[in-house]
């Protein structure tokens, strides 16, 4: 196997980026994928993906076609469909050693990836990040990988995207969209009666339409906020990727947790108002649009569990008074 060093050979030919599999992470190596195909743009780029969140990348201009990835524990379901596919190089923003066995079973001469140790038994190369992972933003760790193969530093914005024609932001009524849940676990959920409080409080002042989004596993969390804020329109696990995304680009104002539609609402330029809990804003908060951040660090905080043991009192510090207060001001900027 190769040396673990951070030069290698110009790019050419057919490129293979593996996404990470939740829909933020992708969102944040977009300016990195974005960085690689800018170092030759004759290179054909695929991007590698779970099928659920596969809408995003389609929008990307810079991507040449998007391989849809299977969830099975046949993993040669994905190993045929990506040796069809016949690929020069492999660069992985993922950590496991699944998707690199599958990369190495698919017979791609090159594999790059920055994972663990024992990933790296399946590389070719391994990136060796400047600073220990759990000091960096989680983009800065993809846009090192794309600074490795040779990609410029000062191409590091969100990309702009194909947008359908008939997505539209209107000025009347103000819609509000909400976000309640977190795919990751309930410790970095805030309050079911903390978001409907805000809610209702906007309702009063602005007339606003709100409407509730999440996946299949948010409807509990949603149903409750429906429930506690009047007229409110519950879309939980009701919509695909790209009807989501719609809605939160048609919003005024987006409050949501660290959670991929913060990601999302960020990469739309969507004004959007992000509660941090038990994670830490310095590795995911969003990296462009018109963000704010709510954040109280308690003792115990960051502990990136997915349940906590206690009371959340992270969550708890959070006022759901200071909450109005900031989309207040965002709605303000936006009118």
């Amino acid at each position: 196997m190769k040396k673990h060093h951070r030069d290698f050979e110009p790019l050419s030919g057919s490129l293979l980026i593996r996404s990470p599999n939740w829909l933020g992470d992708a969102v944040m190596s977009m300016p990195a994928v974005k960085g690689i195909k800018e170092i030759d743009p004759s290179i054909s780029l695929a991007v590698a993906t779970p099928r659920k969140i596969s809408y995003l990348w389609s929008l990307c201009p810079f991507v040449d076609e998007v391989i849809e990835i299977e969830h099975s524990k046949n993993i040669f379901e994905n190993v045929k469909k990506l040796r069809k596919k016949k690929m020069d190089r492999a660069v992985l923003f993922t950590r496991s050693v699944r998707t690199a066995l599958e990369c190495k079973l698919a017979g791609i001469p090159k594999i790059i990836g920055f994972g663990r140790t024992d990933q790296s038994f399946f590389l070719d190369k391994r990136v060796l990040l400047s600073q220990d992972l759990e000091t960096l933003h989680q983009s800065q760790i993809y846009i090192q990988v794309a600074q490795s193969l040779g990609a410029k530093k000062d191409t590091y914005s969100y990309p702009s995207l194909k947008l359908p024609a008939q997505w539209k932001k209107t000025p009347q009524p103000i819609i509000v969209s909400v976000c309640p849940g977190a795919e990751y676990g309930p410790a970095k959920r805030w309050f079911p009666s903390s978001f409907a409080w805000v809610c209702q409080r906007l309702k009063e002042k602005y007339g606003c339409h709100v409407q509730i989004l999440g996946g299949e596993k948010d409807k509990t969390v949603c149903s409750e906020l429906e429930q506690a804020v009047q007229g409110a329109e519950n879309l939980a696990g009701r919509t695909t990727l790209a009807e989501f995304m719609e809605r939160i680009y048609s919003s005024h104002l987006l409050l949501c947790n660290d959670s991929g539609a913060m990601h999302v609402g960020s990469l739309l330029n969507t004004p959007t108002i992000a509660i941090f809990g038990s994670t830490d804003p310095r590795r995911t908060a969003p990296i462009g649009g018109c963000f704010r951040v709510i954040y109280e660090k308690v003792q115990c905080s960051p502990c990136f569990l997915r349940r906590c043991p206690i009371d959340m009192p992270c969550m708890r510090a959070i006022k759901p008074q200071d909450v109005l207060h900031v989309c207040e001001e965002l709605l303000s900027l936006g009118g």
